[in-house]
């Protein structure tokens, strides 16, 4: 909150923490005014929902972290106790940026140094340890985001030690690596900035190895459309993208089919909304589900070509199917004039592209042209 403040900017998030208590005694305090949930206790985190609000507030005790064995940010004992202070606290965090709070009754600033002040006045990340890497890998990609979101440089120092510690990203688990991908694009005017800093740092080519280079289209992508952002990052692995983004850092199956279609399109000119693909289109989509075309169509107005929603309203005018479903014959129909058996489903697609091909939608004149071409 005191960051985006800093930075002119409204912030949702609303993180309390509380000085010179234990972490017990505080739930037993705040559990009279609304609903505690401990699910983040072991970090000296408790989640609390005020009686009539829908809203969630963390609100934690001061800890800090003591490296045990190993490298990773599981390989630490996590220590709490009202003996800890504001200061120590702080010095945990991963940037001077993000080590910053205010009181809330005087309104002081709680800065170490004025370090988070000038490195937002500088517009820099900077680390506040150069441990911080080793501690938990996951903070270089959280640097790249930072810098991306707002804009700013990675201070040389900072920008070193990713550098010399990208490896250990391999070892942060994938499910750590949606959310920050997420912010990078969604909270970032520029995301091709932060696609160049992943690069630069080399953490590109240790999670996308295949990534050669990415369009600048990135940064046109609506930020509601989070996998067409995703399939113009990884569309150098074809058809295998969606499912890279699912094991490198577990996109929802949703999302991993959307990419690869976004993919496909980009890729395959036959399928591409137009009067001349009107078929194809219809077959390619006949088995995706709305979210999927949803998504291909955000992508494909970003990239000011035909949807395929406005391609089937085009069709549509003009008297044409846009899937089996809306021609005047069924399969009961094809089976009434002799045929039977897997044939049907042929003779029906035959049916579909020759009424998309004539634009004729006349029951009797169809079932004809079936009985010709069987």
């Amino acid at each position: 909150v005191v960051r985006d403040e800093m930075l002119g900017k409204i912030s949702k998030d609303l993180d309390l923490l509380v000085v010179g208590i234990e972490l017990k005694e505080l739930g037993k305090i705040i559990e009279r005014f609304g609903k505690v949930n401990l699910v983040g206790k072991s970090f000296g985190v408790l989640k609390f929902k005020p009686e009539g609000s829908s809203e969630e507030i963390d609100i934690s005790v001061p800890r800090i972290d003591e490296k045990s064995t190993g490298k990773g940010h599981k390989d630490f004992e996590v220590k709490l106790g009202k003996g800890i202070s504001l200061e120590q606290d702080q010095l945990r965090r991963d940037f001077w940026m993000n080590a910053m709070s205010k009181d809330i009754e005087t309104g002081e600033v709680h800065d170490i140094g004025g370090r988070g002040k000038l490195d937002i006045e500088n517009r820099v990340v900077r680390m506040i340890n150069p441990q911080a890497f080793q501690d938990d890998p996951l903070r270089m990609l959280r640097a790249v985001q930072f810098a991306s979101r707002f804009n700013f440089k990675i201070e040389p120092k900072t920008y070193k030690e990713i550098k010399n510690n990208a490896k250990l990203i391999k070892t942060v688990p994938a499910e750590r690596f949606h959310e920050e991908f997420v912010k990078m694009f969604t909270k970032s005017t520029k995301p091709s900035y932060g696609i160049k800093l992943m690069m630069e740092l080399g953490l590109m080519k240790l999670l996308f190895p295949n990534v050669r280079k990415v369009s600048a289209a990135v940064d046109k992508i609506p930020k509601a459309n989070f996998p067409a952002f995703l399939a113009v990052m990884l569309k150098d692995y074809g058809r295998q993208a969606g499912t890279v983004a699912r094991k490198v850092m577990k996109v929802s199956n949703n999302d991993a089919e959307s990419i690869d279609e976004i993919v496909r399109v980009m890729t395959n000119k036959k399928i591409q909304p137009s009067s001349k693909n009107e078929f194809a289109v219809v077959k390619w989509v006949e088995n995706l589900i709305p979210y999927v075309i949803d998504s291909i169509d955000g992508y494909l107005h970003t990239m000011k070509s035909q949807t395929i929603a406005g391609l089937f309203r085009d069709m549509k005018r003009k008297g044409k199917p846009t899937n089996r479903k809306e021609l005047p014959v069924d399969g009961r129909d094809v089976i009434g004039i002799g045929i039977k058996g897997p044939k049907v489903g042929k003779v029906l697609d035959w049916a579909l592209e020759y009424a998309i091909r004539k634009g004729n939608q006349d029951k009797e004149k169809l079932l004809k042209a079936i009985q010709r071409e069987a």
